[in-house]
């Protein structure tokens, strides 16, 4: 089997050239945003464009592809009108996912502002289910863990939480290496790594986690911040991110590459190659 290996790449020009991106940097599957990242505004593909999208991604073998949701949703809000317009986002960007063949679309959930994770769980599960109940059949909400940062929902117990009461096979996890290492998960040693491994299996479940977000850490184990660094630069490391990857466990999902770049623009081929020299499939 040959391991699904790729980054976020930018549609700048065009959904299309996502493809072109994709193949720069010697990658096979891929995540993009259906939209600014930064702004509210979201539309539908066209249908045109999706469809030729959905084929030639399919003729070229880049698959699976993701769609980030824009960072500044927050299913935890007390703004109404930011809850409103998250929900709105997520409901377009999962649209448009269904419509060109995505596997999800993957979410940060927000934040709970200081007020605590147990005044905001009703809130946020009620949204969830919102979301699912208004997109197609054939779309995918995919939630992803946090840094640790204060505030931030998306640690382990929180998103146990979360799939105790929503009960749909369109709701999956992703795991980010970075936010977990920086969180607090040690599994630059083998057993940091089986206990990592341990609470996936007692929190969430395996067939809940669908992708790895594959990034190293540019800060120190626990640091609670969300920086990224390029593969095998970082604080977790080559032989830590190798012995991660090529677990029983993890060996089978897709990797998406968030790092910065060599140069600074994102994923490149130099980071594609060096998780390629670690990857044993």
């Amino acid at each position: 089997m040959t391991r699904r290996i790729g980054g976020h790449v930018s549609t700048a020009g065009g959904l299309q050239n996502a493809i072109e991106n994709t193949i720069a940097i010697g990658g096979n599957c891929m995540q993009i945003f259906a939209g600014s990242p930064r702004m509210w505004a979201r539309t539908p593909y066209p249908t045109k464009v999706a469809e030729a999208f959905r084929e030639q991604s399919m003729i070229r073998d880049l698959r699976p592809i993701y769609i980030h949701a824009l960072y500044l949703t927050n299913l935890a809000s007390d703004n109404a009108e930011l809850l409103e317009k998250s929900k709105k986002a997520l409901i377009m960007d999962m649209t448009n996912g269904a419509a060109i063949g995505a596997a999800g679309v993957i979410l940060h959930i927000g934040s709970h502002q200081g007020r605590g994770w147990r005044v905001v769980k009703d809130q946020v599960i009620t949204v969830i289910k919102e979301v699912l109940d208004a997109t197609p059949n054939g779309s995918v909400l995919i939630l992803e863990n946090s840094a640790g940062q204060k505030g931030k929902i998306g640690s382990l117990p929180e998103l146990a939480d979360i799939f105790s009461a929503v009960t749909s096979d369109r709701l999956k996890i992703c795991l980010d290496t970075a936010h977990a290492f920086e969180a607090g998960y040690n599994f630059v040693t083998e057993a940091g790594l089986e206990m990592w491994v341990k609470d996936i299996e007692k929190y969430i479940g395996w067939d809940k986690l669908d992708v790895l977000h594959l990034n190293d850490s540019k800060t120190p184990l626990g640091s609670a911040h969300d920086m990224h660094q390029n593969i095998g630069d970082g604080y977790i490391g080559s032989e830590g991110l190798k012995r991660l990857i090529n677990h029983p466990r993890l060996a089978s999902l897709p990797l998406l590459l968030e790092v910065p770049g060599i140069e600074g623009t994102g994923p490149d081929k130099e980071n594609i190659d060096r998780v390629k020299k670690i990857c044993k499939n």
